[in-house]
């Protein structure tokens, strides 16, 4: 699923862009379906679709200028999660030339269930399985629950709260590990898939669900719908709890985590 590595299912889909598509792993099927699946719940907040307007984006991370309007509006017509279609058969075929896929928001939390299923096979029942922003509890300690620290997301030393869980993924999404500053304003990795820009209105969404890659996804998509429509996209869907982290810093969760969440300490 890397878009590097030559050989990859990723790299060989972007390629065949514009052509008839390639037969791919299941894995890397299941993982296209699911995405697409969220891409339709938030009506395009998360598209995979997304990989030329990353590109760019990096490109001005490196440079630390944004990059002009006309260049956003053409890349931006090349992103569009319902001209990606997977066939019977393992079959992926992106129907523009230029097209390209990017699973960086769901690849990670796909990977973690992955080596979760792995460990339960194999006898263990108290687990975490952690893979940098993404996680995956089973159990619990010999004395109670697991406890995650969120981040702060304007202070890498601290922990903004803490989530007591059991037989749970979570995921967060943050404007703070890949951005720089221009002119006074933060440009940070998670796109909008509609206006070609980074998202604005949050600083960091927090999911869980009973599964990683949708709590992956999911993170992203609130994230870019915003606080209000993310909110209630997350009420609207059963076995999923959020903590959103606004724009300036006003912090909301859902009812579910109201008993299991508290305040780090100063």
């Amino acid at each position: 699923m890397s878009p590097w590595i030559e050989s990859s299912d990723v790299n060989r889909i972007n390629r065949s862009a514009g052509n008839d598509g390639v037969r791919v792993s299941p894995e890397t099927v299941e993982v296209i379906k699911r995405a697409q699946e969220v891409s339709k719940l938030s009506g395009g907040g998360f598209d995979i679709t997304i990989a030329p307007l990353v590109q760019l984006w990096r490109k001005a991370r490196e440079r630390g200028m944004p990059p002009e309007m006309e260049e956003v509006k053409e890349t931006l017509n090349l992103v569009n999660f319902r001209s990606l279609r997977t066939h019977y058969g393992g079959k992926v075929l992106l129907k523009k030339k230029g097209m390209a896929i990017d699973l960086g928001g769901i690849a990670k939390g796909y990977a973690v269930d992955r080596a979760f299923e792995l460990l339960k096979g194999l006898g263990y029942r108290n687990l975490v399985v952690n893979a940098g922003g993404d996680l995956r509890v089973g159990g619990s300690k010999p004395d109670g629950p697991w406890s995650i620290g969120i981040q702060h997301p304007r202070d890498p030393e601290k922990i903004l709260v803490r989530i007591s869980l059991s037989d749970t993924a979570v995921a967060t999404s943050g404007d703070y590990e890949k951005f720089f500053i221009h002119q006074d304003k933060r440009y940070h990795h998670i796109l909008n898939p509609k206006n070609g820009f980074p998202a604005e209105g949050c600083q960091s969404v927090t999911v869980l669900h009973n599964e990683g890659a949708t709590a992956d996804a999911l993170a992203t998509a609130i994230f870019v719908l915003g606080p209000e429509k993310g909110y209630a996209l997350c009420q609207k869907l059963e076995g999923v709890d959020c903590l959103i982290v606004e724009r300036d810093g006003k912090t909301i969760f859902t009812p579910g985590l109201k008993n299991c969440l508290s305040l780090s300490p100063p």
